[in-house]
């Protein structure tokens, strides 16, 4: 990759290219459990690296607000959430939840100057177990991503949030590379007997998957196929869609996985995984493994969003383990994930990079992301999944097919895994 063209990716401030695609969209930012209640103390957010601070107010409005006061650019963080606003705690100034000043008491009752301050905040929503900020132009408000897990009762799903020490694009790379299974998350001595699982015969027989790219409306499906049972090979549809979600799919009888990759700021993310089923409630042994940071989620400090296993401490890696049990030594997918993400540095030199065969739903990513971000910059038009929220209907897919019936039968599966519109 051109330098040029790695800075575009990776960096998101609000004057970049990147940056302002990706206010385009409605942006996920934390879950609804993280929320503060009515008149409760604001939280900090960092988003698309700017800092702010959420509240609901007594009338049970959501304001995300920039967390400098406009007056002399105390943190608001510390201010007092009271009777419908937030009042900074230096000069007493005090905002709504669309950022208007509602009451200025260290200026003259008749002074006009309330009128003309105002602080930036943007347009909340809570939906589907997450709390979602537009940073965008507010005259061009679009619609909400309509993902599938939106439309269920909340039993039916879990949600959780961690942060990741890397630039969003690197850690959302190892969700569209289906090789790295095969080594990353492989037993050593062992073989899952559940041949579809992460750590079964399918992923360790065959190591180098055959792949087809099919771009859609709001991204891609990436296909990555591996031969199996001597005649026939094992397919998976992963899904990318803009700006950065992904979706993996789930073993028969599993929970369904979306994934968000949101930036906290150039060199750090956050990660929401939602894991839900649509018919019925999720099950309480499920949701224990998910908290312990088992299969799709990753086990964070409690009432905190920071992973137990870290760079800081070396993801906790047990050398005997890595002999003996796990190629790694290290506990858990999403901790491996993100050992080998974060550890190429906050921000990875692409320019550096050998890339293979089996990269071709990285590039994929890569170059719709940038193509995207400069047709918007170029042109000013705001892109078309953002406007139009079905494109997030999808699901991944996977399936065992005759050998003969490739790439066919896999074309077949991409056309049932795209939304009805």
């Amino acid at each position: 990759m051109k330098h040029e063209d790695n800075v575009l990716l990776t960096r998101i401030g609000p004057e970049t290219v990147m940056g302002k695609f990706m206010r385009c969209f409605w942006i996920p930012a934390m879950i609804s459990s993280e929320i503060p209640l009515a008149d409760e103390p604001p939280k900090r957010l960092r988003l698309l690296g700017e800092d702010l601070v959420v509240i609901r107010d007594t009338n049970d409005r959501i304001g995300v607000i920039e967390e400098r006061c406009p007056h002399r650019g105390a943190s608001l963080f510390f201010g007092r959430n009271e009777e419908c606003g937030l009042r900074c705690v230096y000069h007493g100034w005090k905002f709504d939840v669309t950022g208007a000043c509602v009451d200025m008491p260290n200026e003259p009752p008749d002074s006009p100057m309330k009128d003309r301050v105002k602080a930036r905040a943007y347009e909340a929503r809570e939906a589907g177990g997450i709390l979602w900020v537009y940073m965008g132009d507010s005259d061009t408000v679009p619609e909400l991503p309509h993902f599938e897990f939106m439309d269920i009762p909340d039993s039916h799903r879990y949600v959780s949030r961690w942060e990741q020490d890397c630039n969003y694009a690197q850690a959302m790379e190892g969700e569209l590379d289906g090789a790295h299974v095969s080594f990353l998350h492989r037993l050593v001595n062992d073989i899952n007997t559940d041949e579809r699982a992460l750590t079964g015969a399918y992923f360790r027989d065959d190591t180098a998957p055959k792949w087809i790219i099919k771009e859609t409306g709001g991204g891609f499906i990436a296909g990555n196929a591996r031969f199996v049972e001597n005649d026939k090979s094992y397919w998976r549809l992963n899904q990318f869609l803009l700006p950065f979600y992904t979706m993996i799919p789930a073993r028969p009888g599993d929970a369904l996985i979306n994934r968000m990759w949101i930036p906290k700021d150039d060199e750090h993310c956050w990660v929401i995984c939602v894991t839900f089923r649509p018919d019925e409630p999720i099950r309480e042994k499920e949701k224990q493994e998910w908290i312990m940071g088992e299969n799709a989620h990753r086990k964070v400090i409690a009432g905190t969003t920071i992973p137990t296993e870290r760079i800081d401490n070396d993801y906790l890696v047990d050398r005997a383990k890595q002999k003996t049990i796990t190629f790694t030594g290290i506990e858990g997918i999403r901790t491996q994930d993100a050992m080998v993400t974060e550890t190429a540095g906050p921000i990875a030199d692409r320019t550096k990079e050998h890339l293979g065969s089996s990269d071709r739903g990285v590039v994929a990513m890569r170059r719709r992301l940038i193509n995207a971000a400069r047709d918007y910059s170029d042109k000013g038009e705001s892109p078309l999944p953002s406007m139009q929220g079905f494109h997030y209907r999808v699901r991944a897919t996977s399936s065992v097919l005759p050998r003969h019936e490739n790439p066919e039968g896999a074309i077949e599966l991409m056309r049932e895994a795209l939304p009805e519109q």
